[in-house]
């Protein structure tokens, strides 16, 4: 007994260090204010929810709200910080993507039950809400009830209520961000189990270009007995009525208790599929605040990938770890936890034990500096991005321009795809996914002027004149642009498999962002099929916006320096000296326009063809260009408030970029390079695969002041800062150091 006492004292004693360790340990969580990315105005909207899930979930339960004026681009991601009103609680959500989509299966407390259907809605006041990685709560002053959710897993949340009126809850499977985008619905309550189940069809921006919409499926389980239950079909209450079906369809369950919890899980494949993944992720014996814990403590495990320490001011941490977390956000996890999931014909298919499928890939976007972060901090799930764009391709007959569930929603242009299969095939390996499927997808969309689903636009000028013709397309000058950058990454790809004839073929077809290239405006700019430019009188004009411009949101500006895949190429044209001054012009000129309510003239920092742009000086011997502005676009362009991304966020684009621009490093996507930039911490530690640690060392005396990198160290060996101012992704992928020398002048 003695024995037994002594160890329980020992054991108690152990968790008690443990908690004390834990509690003066620094917290990742802490550091992110989710409210950021959730307001702002016009062109700076950042589109993003601060509700609840698990990194790369397929299940997003937020608030969605309304307010007084209700603009469509304000509520992308659902909330919008501005407003007063949650309508409800949904289910799907885009991650700051400039489209309206999803936004299914609403869940909302009932302050009481009317013949009619009710109106749920409340006002509500940050004051009395929680936005945090993992959790989220807020009091709801009408209904006088309070809402938390945290998540059980990938693919169920757990709610709390807890109730002030009324002991019911309200579900509308019908619910969508877009308005009468519902196609169909159906609702079953099972009472003797505690369980509510059913799907919603709806049609949005996205979802609808099948022609058919996506259907979401779902199960709700509660810790109550239900008392009462009914549904409501076209406004009509039917009261202990258990099942409906009809586009105009809500349900109601009620119970004793005062406070109630609920596991709410989903499935893009069946109500079957939707238990299934309930019964996986929830155990009705674990507690609300358990589950909390292990939301949290799972968001900790990723933001602490990437542990940077600050000298100045707590603003950077706050934006870097609030960045990271939006950069994990997505993409969204496709198959449930018995590895099922609904292929781009429609058809269900079981993947291999471990193996996870990923949609909802803001490709355009992404491919930048979204997947290169994943591809090093966490290569295990970039590499699952790139196999379920090949999976895709074998499914479906083609690789995805912009995926959303399984839909080829063919959003945005080029087929930047094979960009991000480059990058991982470059940085992971080979055996990342099968290469030589992934090759024949290329080829077929590079060739085939008709493909199904997301064809080359303008793919036959392409193929005759070597640009796409200002009569064929609104948008000639960025398609010629992508497709030569996509035809880079095809012969790159063809290197790899040895197919020399092929990698020739493709490297000449990535030359084609000369031909569009005026060289007495020194711009890309429209061209007839005749061989007639067409360059716009001034080319800082967001014409684009109304008329036949020839771009891709955005001007001849800021697209003449999208050749990511050629740059000294891109040199040689301007010459440069020219290329230095026309660059520092054109950022110098952005740092005057302070609003994000319109597109920026010059440099957009709120959205991607130019995103790249401040690093180019680095390949014109003028790194000290790149880190002055890039110093200064992190500072400035990002804040802590509502409106603190610059623009959509586009699935952790914009967020990626800014992580990215503090940690001193940028990829240039699709090859093993990052250039140098000018690092806003002063200790960064990154966590690697297999426990290997990069370290990056800044000695300076402020990080504040200290803007520009006087030298830089890699694992004991200098970067040449002027001729080849990058680190090569094989000098830091296994761990290392890096050491800058900074200085304010």
């Amino acid at each position: 007994m003695k024995n037994i006492l002594s160890r329980i004292v020992m054991l108690f004693v152990a968790f008690i260090f443990l908690v004390a360790v834990r509690r003066a340990s620094p917290s990742f969580v802490e550091h992110v204010r989710l409210s950021i990315g959730t307001g702002g105005e016009g062109f700076g909207v950042g589109g993003l929810m601060p509700g609840v899930q698990l990194p790369f979930g397929q299940i997003r339960a937020s608030p969605d709200t309304k307010g007084d004026i209700n603009l469509a681009w304000n509520h992308y991601g659902g909330y919008y910080y501005n407003d007063h009103l949650i309508k409800c609680f949904s289910h799907t959500h885009m991650v700051g993507s400039g489209a309206t989509d999803y936004g299914n299966v609403c869940l909302m407390p009932l302050s009481k039950i009317d013949s009619k259907r009710v109106d749920v809605q409340s006002k509500f006041h940050h004051d009395n809400e929680t936005m945090e990685p993992g959790f989220y709560s807020v009091y709801l002053d009408d209904l006088r009830a309070n809402v938390e959710v945290t998540a059980a897993g990938e693919h169920v949340v757990v709610y709390r209520f807890t109730f002030g009126e009324g002991r019911s809850l309200s579900i509308d499977p019908t619910s969508s961000l877009v308005s009468d985008a519902c196609v169909g619905a159906q609702i079953e309550i099972v009472p003797d189990k505690r369980t509510l189940v059913g799907w919603g069809r709806t049609k949005g921006s996205l979802t609808g270009r099948n022609g058919k919409g996506v259907a979401v499926y779902f199960a709700l389980r509660a810790k109550a007995d239900f008392s009462a239950w009914g549904v409501w079909v076209n406004e009509t209450l039917l009261l202990n009525e258990t099942r409906a079906t009809g586009n105009d369809i809500r349900a109601f369950v009620s119970v004793s208790e005062r406070q109630v919890e609920v596991a709410f899980g989903i499935s893009f494949v069946s109500v079957e599929q939707a238990l299934i993944n309930v019964q996986s992720e929830w155990n009705s014996q674990t507690s609300f605040d358990e589950y909390k814990d292990y939301a949290q403590n799972t968001w900790e495990r990723h933001l602490s990938l990437i542990d940077i320490q600050t000298d100045d001011d707590d603003d950077t941490l706050v934006k870097f770890y609030t960045a990271l977390y939006h950069a994990f956000m997505a993409p969204t996890l496709f198959s449930d936890t018995n590895g099922k999931y609904l292929d781009m014909t429609g058809n269900v298919r079981t993947l291999p034990n471990g193996t996870k499928h990923y949609t909802d890939m803001s490709i355009w976007d992404i491919h930048r500096t979204q997947v290169p972060l994943l591809s090093l901090v966490r290569p295990q799930t970039a590499t699952e991005i790139a196999q379920s764009l090949v999976r895709m391709y074998k499914d479906g007959g083609d690789l995805p321009r912009w995926p959303i569930a399984n839909v080829y929603s063919g959003c945005m242009i080029g087929n930047h795809a094979n960009v991000i299969l480059l990058d991982v095939l470059r940085k992971i390996g080979g055996s990342a996914f099968d290469v030589q499927a992934a090759y024949d997808a290329m080829k077929v969309q590079a060739e085939d002027p008709r493909r199904p689903h997301i064809g080359r636009a303008g793919l036959d000028d392409y193929l005759r004149y070597g640009y796409v013709g200002r009569e064929t397309s609104s948008e000639s000058v960025s398609l010629t642009l992508a497709y030569a950058f996509d035809d880079w990454a095809i012969g790159q790809v063809a290197v790899y498999l040895g197919l020399s004839a092929d990698a020739a073929r493709y490297a000449n077809r990535s030359k084609s962002y000369k031909n569009v290239w005026d060289s007495k405006r020194k711009l890309m700019c429209p061209r007839d099929v005749n061989g007639t430019f067409h360059c716009p009188l001034d080319p800082n004009l967001n014409d684009w916006i109304v008329k036949n411009s020839g771009y891709t949101e955005g001007n001849a500006a800021q697209w003449t320096w999208f050749v990511p895949h050629d740059v000294p190429g891109l040199i040689d044209l301007f010459g440069e000296n020219d290329f230095v001054s026309r660059l520092d012009q054109f950022m110098e000129r952005s740092e005057r326009q302070k609003s994000n309510l319109l597109p920026n003239s010059y440099y957009w920092a709120g959205n991607e063809p130019d995103l790249l742009s401040p690093y180019l000086f680095n390949f014109a011997k003028r790194a000290n260009l790149t880190q002055r502005y890039v110093r200064w676009l992190a500072d400035n362009r990002y804040t802590t408030e509502p409106r603190g991304v610059p623009g959509n966020d586009d699935y952790g684009t914009l967020s990626s970029w800014y992580v990215w621009s503090v940690i001193g490093l940028y990829p240039l996507a699709g090859t093993t390079l990052y250039f140098v930039g000018a690092p806003r911490a002063s200790d960064i530690t990154i966590s690697l695969t297999n426990g290997a640690r990069l370290k990056i060392f800044v000695n300076a005396s402020s990080i504040a002041g200290d803007s520009y990198v006087t030298s830089a160290w890699v694992n004991g060996k200098p970067v040449d800062m002027i001729d080849h101012p990058f680190v090569d992704h094989a000098e830091i992928s296994k761990g290392g150091n890096i050491t800058f020398w900074m200085t304010s002048m």
